[in-house]
């Protein structure tokens, strides 16, 4: 969880200009990946607050990153 406590939001790390696109991509993911994990466990009955809105952010940080990606 490399995004974890150093970013709040998907585009704290699209602004980040230490990182390369592809450590970007991977971030997200990871992150995208982990909230979709997340909302699992939460329809499995295990509480905690709905995190839909951060995921649809990775999502479209995500999608704006491979888009700049295919136009290099």
């Amino acid at each position: 969880m490399a995004y974890y406590g150093k970013y709040d939001t998907p585009k704290q790390v699209l602004d980040d200009h230490n990182l390369s696109q592809g450590a970007k991509i991977e971030m997200l993911e990871s992150w995208r990946d982990d909230k979709e994990a997340y909302m699992r466990a939460s329809e499995e009955g295990m509480g905690g607050e709905d995190r839909s809105h951060i995921l649809k952010e990775v999502e479209k940080a995500l999608i704006a990153l491979r888009a700049e990606m295919d136009k290099t």
